[in-house]
C-alpha cells in the first residue's frame, strides 16, 4: 500500500453487511446499491476492493503493467516560463481540485467543451460497469484494462458498443456529474475532475478499484515526469486527436488527493507544453 494513501480501518459490521450485499444476485443487490453513498471512506474502499478481487480478478482478467510513481525530473526555468506564458491561453481549459475537501484550487474555462480524443475511455468503462452492476465477463473486464493502460481504440469501440446514451445519462445523473457527451466525445475539464473525485473517493457503486488501478498503469502522459518522485500513487488519462491534446492526473501528495485536468485545442501542445502546464499547475496549487 503506498504510504500516501490512507489505509483502511478495521472492518465494521456495516462493511460486513455490505460485503454480503455484493454477493447477492444483481437483481437483489441493485435494490441496496445506494447504500454506498452513506458509507464512510474506509467502508467504501473495502467494498470496492472486495469487488475488485471477487469480480475482476475472479473472472481471469488481469492488469498488464506495473503501477509507476511520478518521475521527479528537474523543473527548469524554461518550463516555468512556458507555463507562465500560457496559463490564460484561450486555447486551453483546466481544473485543479482538492479531492479531499472538494474545493477547486484553480479553474480556467473549466466548463468549456473539448473534443476528448481518448479521454473518455475510463468513463465509458464506468458507464458499462454501472449498467451491468459490476458483473462483466473476463473479456469485457480485459477490454477495460486495454482501453485504460495503452488506450487501445479497438477496446474502446468494444465497450462503446455495449452502452447507450440512456446509460450515459443515467450514470451522470446518479453521480451528479456535469452533463457532457461521454459517448459522442465532448467533455469539459470540470467533468473529468468530478469523475476523478468519484473514483478516488470510491463513490461509484461499481468498478472504482479496477478503474483506479488501470489508470495508474497509463503508459502515456508528460505531467508525471516533472512531479516529485515521492508521489507514488498517481494515475490518469491522456487524449489527442487532430488539433486537440489533453492530459489529466489524480494523485496523492502529502496524504492529500488531488486532480489536475488540462484540455487544449488549436494545436497548442507541440513540444512539451502539456508537461509544462501540468507541472506548473501542480507547483502553483498543490505543492
Amino acid at each position: 500500500m503506498p504510504e500516501d494513501v490512507p489505509s483502511a480501518l478495521p472492518e465494521t459490521r456495516r462493511v460486513w453487511l455490505q460485503r454480503g450485499l455484493l454477493a447477492l444476485p444483481a437483481g437483489l443487490a441493485g435494490c441496496a446499491a445506494s447504500a454506498t453513498s452513506v458509507l464512510g471512506f474506509s467502508a467504501r474502499k473495502t467494498r470496492a476492493q472486495w469487488e475488485y478481487h471477487n469480480r475482476f480478478l475472479a473472472s481471469g482478467a488481469r492488469l498488464r503493467f506495473r503501477a509507476h510513481s511520478a518521475h521527479g525530473r528537474p523543473w527548469t526555468a524554461s518550463m516555468e516560463q512556458t507555463y507562465r506564458a500560457h496559463r490564460r491561453d484561450p486555447r486551453i481549459g483546466y481544473a485543479v481540485k482538492n479531492l479531499s475537501t472538494g474545493r477547486y484550487l484553480a479553474e480556467f474555462q473549466a466548463d468549456k467543451l473539448f473534443v476528448g480524443g481518448s479521454m473518455p475511455k475510463p468513463a465509458v468503462a464506468a458507464v458499462l460497469l454501472e449498467k451491468r452492476r459490476g458483473v462483466l465477463t473476463r473479456e469485457e473486464f480485459q477490454h477495460i484494462v486495454y482501453a485504460c493502460d495503452q488506450s487501445i481504440n479497438a477496446s474502446w469501440f468494444y465497450l462503446l458498443a455495449r452502452i447507450t446514451p440512456a446509460d450515459e445519462q443515467y450514470f451522470e445523473r446518479k453521480y451528479h456529474l456535469p452533463d457532457v457527451q461521454i459517448i459522442n466525445n465532448w467533455q469539459s475539464p470540470r467533468f473529468y475532475a468530478e469523475f476523478y473525485e468519484r473514483c478516488v473517493n470510491y463513490r461509484l457503486d461499481y468498478g472504482c478499484e479496477l478503474l483506479l488501478e488501470a489508470m495508474r498503469r497509463d503508459q502515456y502522459g508528460l505531467g508525471r515526469w516533472v512531479m516529485p518522485a515521492s508521489i507514488n500513487y498517481i494515475g490518469g488519462k491522456t487524449g489527442n486527436y487532430g488539433e486537440w491534446d489533453h492530459e489529466s492526473l489524480f494523485f496523492y501528495y502529502r496524504n492529500t488527493p488531488y486532480a489536475i485536468v488540462l484540455y487544449t485545442r488549436g494545436n497548442f501542445a507541440h513540444g512539451n507544453q502539456l508537461g509544462c502546464m501540468m507541472g506548473g499547475l501542480f507547483r502553483d496549487y498543490c505543492a
